[in-house]
């Protein structure tokens, strides 16, 4: 299994490069100042113009003079969406804030460019939850697969605990660890710097990375034999990514328990697809009998270390000039 993912390993250190877990997707936010007038303004990825790629599409009675869209008595009810989505993003998100402080949120995908208005649905209707519920769902789904670091520290953590149930013990323990966290920063019990935590995210891979070579070399540590109490340790600090990415997206005030459920149901059912595929192809591996030189194993384990390292010394230095 450690071939395989040496292997796997690589191909997220090939794909993370050159930055780690920018977030894909372009969230839209109309904010209610008048009966059927809104502002309109955007939170994008980082290093994309808004005229690149995609384009609000509006319900057919409104009319849009930036930043004000105003739809008159009717109100924003009709078709909403992008067009040419995908060319930049992987997905994007309508935010709506009415004048009563209540929040609808609409996650647009390729497969899905558009959606329906209806009127505002009161936090105890069943449809208005089921909206929110899929939305946030979305969201986790894609904010772990599209995590590239998220997924090598996941990867390492089953590197180093093997099969079985050490390996449940220590997924299990991340899971749990950065459920605590998530649900501590979205009720602001505590809150840190989104830029401090990156940089210590990219701290603990090194630390992954290290501990790997350690374990290839048949030394023994701490981590080593207790990786389920290193995987809670560091899964309280990707909790805090994962919490401050939802925050900056925003929670519907008449559902914020919802969300945060489906959110971290949605980042929890990314994280065990990764871990059931990786095991699936361990096994087809193992079937297949694929035989590597004995010296391709240490390629992906040092170039863990060393691009997380470059990514922690990248973050400090935004750190130190921003």
């Amino acid at each position: 299994m450690s071939r395989l993912l040496a292997v796997l390993a690589l191909v997220l250190v090939t794909a993370g490069t050159a930055a780690a877990h920018v977030t894909e997707l372009a969230v839209l936010r109309l904010a209610e100042i008048g009966e059927g007038r809104y502002t309109v303004t955007w939170t994008l990825k980082p290093n994309t113009d808004v005229g690149e790629g995609l384009a609000p599409i509006y319900p057919a009675h409104c009319s849009f003079e930036e930043p004000i869209l105003d739809c008159g008595a009717r109100g924003l009810i009709g078709t909403l969406g992008f067009e040419r989505i995908g060319e930049g993003q992987s997905a994007a998100m309508f935010r709506i804030r009415g004048l009563d402080g209540g929040t609808r949120v609409y996650t647009l995908t390729p497969a899905a460019p558009t959606a329906q208005v209806e009127p505002a649905l009161s936090a105890d209707d069943m449809a208005g939850l089921f909206r929110i519920v899929r939305s946030y769902l979305a969201i986790g789904v894609e904010h772990i697969l599209l995590g590239v670091d998220h997924l090598l520290f996941v990867l390492g953590l089953m590197w180093i605990a093997g099969g079985g149930w050490m390996l449940f013990k220590t997924i299990t323990a991340f899971t749990l660890a950065h459920t605590v966290s998530l649900a501590a920063v979205t009720f602001g019990w505590i809150g840190i710097s989104e830029a401090y935590v990156n940089a210590l995210i990219a701290l603990s891979i090194v630390f992954i990375g290290v501990e790997v070579i350690h374990a290839r070399a048949g030394r023994s540590t701490l981590t080593l034999q207790y990786p389920w109490a290193v995987s809670f340790f560091f899964g309280l600090l990707h909790g805090l990514g994962f919490a401050n990415a939802l925050v900056s997206l925003g929670l519907p005030e008449e559902a914020v328990p919802v969300a945060l459920v489906a959110f971290n149901v949605g980042v929890e059912l990314g994280q065990i697809a990764f871990v059931l595929v990786v095991l699936a192809l361990a096994w087809s591996y193992r079937v297949m009998r694929v035989h590597w030189p004995d010296w391709s194993a240490k390629v992906p384990a040092y170039a863990i270390g060393s691009i997380a390292a470059f990514w922690f010394y990248d973050r400090v230095a935004v750190l130190l000039t921003g």
